[in-house]
């Protein structure tokens, strides 16, 4: 586990995307990200489906100051101060080109101690988000997640708890001098024993860890871990929020053990996944938390669902022709289809066992 944090602290990339596509449109890397004494450049291609054009993306240090700057192969350039390491790119003064590649939706980052894309390819995964003691106080999931990893059928995954945004608490300037940023190390104890060398390690901050998806017929996700309402929500989110950001066409099935799964009363902010302090205070496993007397089963489930459906759909209603989410849980059964703007019939269920 040390290593894995020392490993990922020592990590940086440029990464751009679209976000908020009403239209279809791909950012995608073309080479890794450069580093020299001063600055870090990758160059990214965007295509918007009937034109395409080179990005190069910049951040440097010049005179104490953090910069970024940006040029498209159409001679349009944009530079500014780097007020913030995550941001929309700004306002073109050629707005014609603007418009034509929806600039102002794409999103740019310089991403210190990240850990890079997990590439998903077709195939059955289980991915164990933060699978440590500090959620799973009562210890009821060690025999089940390893029952898990000892399975060789699974790609398997444990995704390691970090601060949100830890990346930023990396000096740029110490950065390009080349002295280490000496991240506080988490602590996160575990009561996992069996766990198999092979498995990777991965840190994944609140559960936000980044996806490629290569795959072209079907992934198959089965989640262990805690918390359902916030990081094992943030890494189904992450994932297929790169699928419509990519061009997979591949089925994406979730699958939640609720015997294998603990939650916390409060879920992610504005969602309503929430759960009454009585349910978890007495087993904050999933599967006793759903059956409690005090909470709602299916208005919890409602509310799941309505940002993989609703939300994502209209986020991205320019990267598909239909949008399916299947959704399945004792007490509660629905599935919306959405018509979009693009060229994919895309499909997602959700299964809880």
């Amino acid at each position: 586990m040390k290593e894995a944090y020392l490993a990922t602290d020592k990590n940086f990339d440029l990464e751009c995307y679209y976000s908020y596509n009403k239209k279809w449109g791909l950012v995608t890397p073309v080479t890794l990200t450069r580093k020299n004494e001063s600055s870090l450049s990758r160059i990214f291609e965007i295509d918007n489906g009937i034109r395409k054009v080179n990005f190069e993306f910049t951040v440097r240090v010049d005179g104490g100051q953090s910069l970024y700057e940006g040029r498209f192969d159409g001679g349009v350039t944009i530079a500014g101060k780097l007020k913030a390491r995550d941001f929309y790119l700004p306002v073109l003064s050629d707005r014609g080109f603007q418009d034509e590649f929806e600039t102002n939706k794409i999103r740019c980052s310089a991403n210190f101690a990240y850990a890079l894309p997990l590439v998903l390819e077709d195939g059955d995964y289980h991915i164990s988000v933060h699978p440590h003691a500090i959620y799973d106080w009562q210890n009821k999931l060690k025999e089940p997640i390893e029952r898990y990893l000892a399975d060789s059928s699974y790609s398997s995954v444990i995704l390691l708890e970090a601060g949100n945004l830890r990346g930023n608490q990396v000096n740029i300037f110490n950065f390009f001098a080349g002295k280490e940023s000496n991240l506080v190390m988490p602590n996160f104890p575990s009561s996992l024993v069996n766990v198999p060398q092979w498995i990777p390690l991965i840190v994944s901050p609140a559960g936000n860890s980044r996806y490629e998806i290569l795959a072209e017929k079907e992934i198959n996700v089965i989640y262990t871990g805690g918390n359902h309402n916030y990081c094992i929500w943030n890494s189904a989110r992450h994932i297929l929020e790169n699928l419509l950001n990519s061009r997979s066409s591949a089925v994406v099935n979730f699958r939640y053990d609720m015997a294998a799964i603990v939650a916390q009363p409060r879920g992610v902010e504005r969602t309503g996944i929430n759960f009454p302090k009585t349910a978890v205070n007495k087993s904050n496993l999933l599967r006793d938390i759903l059956v409690h007397p005090s909470v709602d089963e299916a208005t919890y489930h409602k509310n799941y669902l309505y940002y993989f459906a609703d939300w994502l759909a209209d986020e991205y209603v320019g990267m598909y022709r239909t949008y399916t989410v299947d959704y399945e849980a004792d007490g509660f059964k629905k599935t919306v289809t959405f018509q979009g703007k693009g060229t994919r019939d895309l499909k997602v269920t959700f299964r809880y066992f």
